[in-house]
């Protein structure tokens, strides 16, 4: 039996052309639904050579074909949704114009038979989806840029004061707290910049102190000094 083709005039139309200029299809430019494999039926009855007619159970058995490919796609579109819809609350990497985007799946949402995915409130197509991560990874990653925005705002070791007490033991104590798969996700610049910060912390508690101490000393011998005088 011939191959089915668009018909139209009773010639046979090449789609390939007009299929090549497109750039950004959905599902159902790839697939003929029910109603267009009738329509290209009946062309086919209508033009075919009739010193060689098709059976009618030559076009019985090419519906059937058409019926089980039908069901098949309906399965795969079913399956696909939910593959989709399992993503949700999961930790995704996506590729999208050449740049890798990271985060949670909010939601996943269907527009014109396309599936998107909702990462740092913004829509992606999920054929953008690169990786999907565990949870360990996600928390991981997500306690490493916590603590890395820590450090981002703290002083530098030249503005510090001993009033940034407080903040740089907050950030020591989240990085304490961390477990050591997820300190694996922090950057050792990251550390070393909490330690030099700690450092400088240290020394101006101790030139405060021993500021503090010669005073003290100068006051204790001044009052000897007027005792002895009097």
């Amino acid at each position: 039996m011939a191959l089915v083709q668009e018909i139209k005039d009773g010639k046979v139309v090449d789609s390939s052309a007009s299929q090549s200029k497109k750039t950004d299809t959905d599902s159902k430019s790839n697939t003929y639904d029910k109603e267009m494999f009738l329509k290209l039926l009946v062309a086919e009855m209508q033009y075919q050579d009739p010193l060689e007619p098709t059976s009618n159970t030559e076009y019985v058995s090419e519906l059937a074909s058409f019926s089980q490919i039908e069901a098949v796609q309906s399965v795969q579109s079913q399956m696909s949704t939910i593959e989709a819809n399992s993503l949700v609350g999961k930790y995704v990497i996506l590729l999208d114009d050449d740049q890798y985007i990271s985060g949670k799946v909010d939601y996943v949402m269907t527009e014109d038979n396309k599936m998107f995915l909702s990462v740092n409130n913004k829509l992606y197509s999920i054929d953008t989806l690169d990786s999907v991560c565990d949870d360990d990874y996600y928390e991981g990653v997500l306690s490493a840029q916590t603590f890395a925005d820590m450090i981002k705002k703290l002083p530098t070791v030249y503005t510090l004061t001993t009033a940034d007490e407080d903040k740089i033991k907050e950030a020591r104590q989240f990085y304490d707290a961390m477990t050591d798969s997820q300190k694996s996700f922090v950057s050792a610049d990251t550390v070393k910049s909490l330690e030099k910060l700690e450092e400088r912390l240290q020394a101006l508690k101790d030139a405060e102190a021993e500021a503090g101490k010669d005073s003290t000393d100068d006051t204790t011998t001044s009052d000897d000094t007027t005792t002895a005088t009097e």
